[in-house]
């Protein structure tokens, strides 16, 4: 049942961390991105995104996550071990409670928004200047 609960964690953790699933920002099809189209749109989007990591840098979707994972599995532990003393089993009852502490506060850590405002008013201003128009970020 260990193994269950390390890999569910993990897995949510990894998830979490995705640089994929990370929000990139949507844009308007004005007539400049009509003109460059959808390909040259997205790498307009990669470069102002890089340019804006090494220029204001960005706190990452993982790093939220673990964060919150950590605090969750805390909360999680403390609440699990003190039912486990009530019913007869602190350490199920902690262990089991961290780990649903854990994969709960790791999941609400990757659902929060991944971009500081500083840095999403980076990006879009970097796309406004290559003559694009930003409408937000999914």
């Amino acid at each position: 049942m260990h193994k269950k609960i390390l890999f569910l964690i993990t897995a949510l953790l990894l998830l979490a961390a995705c640089p994929a699933c990370a929000k990139k920002p949507a844009l308007y099809p004005n007539a400049h991105y009509k003109e460059v189209g959808k390909t040259k749109a997205s790498e307009d989007i990669q470069y102002c995104l890089e340019f804006a990591d090494k220029s204001v840098g960005k706190e990452s979707r993982g790093k939220t996550s673990v964060k919150s994972g950590v605090k969750g599995g805390l909360i999680g532990g403390a609440i699990g071990f003190g039912i486990g003393i009530v019913t007869g089993s602190p350490g199920s009852g902690a262990l089991a409670g961290a780990a649903g502490g854990a994969a709960g506060g790791a999941a609400s850590g990757a659902m929060k928004e991944n971009t500081d405002s500083l840095y999403r008013n980076f990006v879009e201003r970097c796309l406004r200047e290559k003559g694009y128009e930003p409408v937000g970020w999914r």
